[in-house]
């Protein structure tokens, strides 16, 4: 607890600090005598300029993407360990998760911001900063709430969702004040409250500074939220915005297959920047040597002539394949922000679920295009064959958002309604499964932060 109080006392201190700082010694600067209060718009971007990891690598080590063999599994830390056979006991009393510190350190910066913000009146020439430092306010305590809110919490339901436990909600900076769970249906309206104001608020997508949201990611993580809620008309709705801000997609045909970095950090698809936290090296890193390996239907599920193939992965020319560094350029862990091939899917998805299986068929074709060899790509009836047209876009969703923590959260809503999928792991002659719906698919809180806040534990 004393460990706890200490983290976030300094970390409030440290904040004065930003007006001597720069972005990359921000978070490393000791207080001294020269330590002034962030007064002006230039101090608030300084603030909102962090937090580059900000999502759960827990996410990506529990999905069916990777297999590791016993030997490989045996020297990885605890936690990597305990994901991979989803043990009851996570974190086998490590503390100080970033999992779920990094998130909340997220919002208490944005908070900070916010808090600025309020006492500032900008003259005419500032008030299109203030605004756009508004809107980057309330984006990244969005993106940082919802990833509490995915991870630690059940899958959305209409039926349950005033009942079932959401998050800490924390509207201020204050870090003397214990915040209890919500309800989850008050967190996701926190967030999406966050999200629609952020709309009105961002400028366009500008610029390679792709860490600061825009208009259209706003509206893209609107659609993967209404998505994961299963609320698909308000998906489609803002599937539709981010689109028509923002629609460009890369023609795999020009990006080269032999680079271990294929895709820049800046690159034509992206509308946000994120990725896990930078912890989990052995499983979830892109640094070499990676003893995990591409599950076997996953890897089939490629077709030859699919470029995804060749710049997602690297063979070990035994049939067995690693992810190549990602998405996001030379970024060691697993990109997690948001991107046009993700709204495509979006898109594509609720027009089929909801009986438009031409439109939705013509929209996944757009995204497809630019993924194949050219002039061999399947046609629509070989891509369809022998499945549904809802069946195909979620295989190609799998097939194209791989390795970016997003799988494991679509089993989740796939099970929640109806879809009984149960996880397998085999090591050393040991089964482990994980059944649809078990409370294992949501993770425990850490117990640092029980012991500190009294929240309330999930089941397990």
């Amino acid at each position: 607890m004393k460990t706890k109080i200490h983290f976030f006392t300094t970390l409030a201190f440290t904040l004065f600090t930003v007006y001597a700082c720069t972005n990359s010694d921000f978070l490393n600067v000791k207080p001294n005598s020269t330590i002034l209060t962030p007064s002006t718009l230039e101090d608030v971007q300084k603030l909102l300029n962090n937090n580059v990891y900000l999502s759960s690598g827990l996410a990506v080590m529990s999905s069916d993407e990777y297999t590791v063999n016993e030997e490989d599994w045996n020297v990885a830390r605890a936690i990597e360990r305990n994901a991979h056979i989803w043990a009851k006991d996570l974190y086998e009393g490590t503390r100080g998760v970033l999992d779920w510190d990094r998130p909340f350190r997220a919002v208490f910066y944005a908070n900070n911001a916010l808090a600025v913000l309020q006492t500032l009146e900008p003259n005419d020439s500032e008030q299109a900063v203030h605004n756009d430092l508004k809107g980057q306010a309330l984006f990244k305590r969005a993106f940082a709430s919802y990833e509490l809110i995915r991870n630690f919490c059940k899958s959305y339901e209409e039926t349950s969702a005033e009942t079932d436990l959401g998050i800490p909600i924390r509207k201020e900076p204050a870090i003397d004040r214990f915040a209890q769970r919500s309800s989850l249906a008050d967190s996701y309206q926190f967030v999406l409250d966050d999200l629609k104001l952020a709309t009105q608020l961002l400028g366009p997508r500008l610029g390679s500074n792709l860490f600061r949201p825009n208009d259209a990611a706003a509206h893209a993580l609107l659609a993967r939220i209404y998505l994961d809620m299963g609320r698909y008309a308000e998906a489609e709705l803002h599937a539709d915005s981010t689109l028509f801000l923002y629609d460009r997609l890369i023609d795999y045909n020009t990006v080269s297959t032999t680079s271990a970095t294929p895709f820049p950090n800046t690159h034509d698809e992206l509308l946000f920047n994120a990725m896990t936290v930078g912890l989990y090296s052995f499983t979830t890193s892109g640094s070499l040597p990676r003893r995990y390996r591409m599950s076997e239907d996953l890897m089939d599920s490629y077709a030859a002539n699919d470029l995804r193939l060749q710049l997602y992965f690297i063979s070990d020319n035994e049939g067995r394949y690693i992810m190549k560094r990602g998405y996001l350029g030379e970024g060691l862990y697993p990109f997690t922000g948001l991107a046009t091939d993700e709204i495509y899917l979006i898109k594509s998805e609720c027009l089929a679920r909801s009986g438009k299986e031409d439109q939705a068929l013509t929209v996944l074709l757009r995204l497809l295009i630019n993924r194949y060899v050219s002039d061999k790509m399947p046609s629509a009836n070989e891509i369809v064959d022998g499945k549904t047209v809802l069946e195909a876009v979620l295989e190609e969703r799998r097939k194209e958002l791989v390795w970016r923590g997003i799988r494991w959260h679509d089993i989740k809503r796939y099970n929640r309604d109806g879809h009984n999928i149960t996880l397998t792991r085999s090591l050393g002659g040991q089964t482990y499964t994980l059944p649809a719906n078990d409370p294992r698919f949501v993770f425990p809180i850490p117990d640092d932060e029980i012991e500190y806040s009294g929240v309330t534990q999930n089941d397990r």
